[in-house]
């Protein structure tokens, strides 16, 4: 697996940038054990780009299929933070099981 997960300060307040490049052993892995839900915080969020993502859960699957991967943009850098962390942890979970 190839995760990212960088936090930059935008106009807005401060980006979440989340990759996640899988293995063809990993996608069927995934396929195989069931897409797994992500869900991050929804507090201090804001919109970003061309909309918000209005929801708080994605299929790892889902974010995996995005070529620029899963942007956030969260009102200070503490919530980016764990917000990153959280996001970081469940993707390896998921993956790495």
């Amino acid at each position: 697996m190839d995760l990212d997960v960088a936090q930059k300060p935008v106009a807005s307040g401060w980006e979440v940038h989340l990759t996640v490049h899988l293995d063809r052993r990993e996608t069927s892995d995934l396929f195989l054990a069931g897409d797994k839900l992500i869900s991050w915080p929804t507090d201090r969020m804001r919109s970003f780009g061309s909309g918000p993502i209005d929801r708080s859960t994605m299929f790892l699957s889902e974010i995996v299929a995005r070529p620029d991967g899963l942007s956030l943009v969260y009102e200070d850098a503490e919530s980016a933070r764990k917000a990153a962390g959280i996001l970081e942890m469940q993707v390896r979970t998921a993956v790495e099981g």
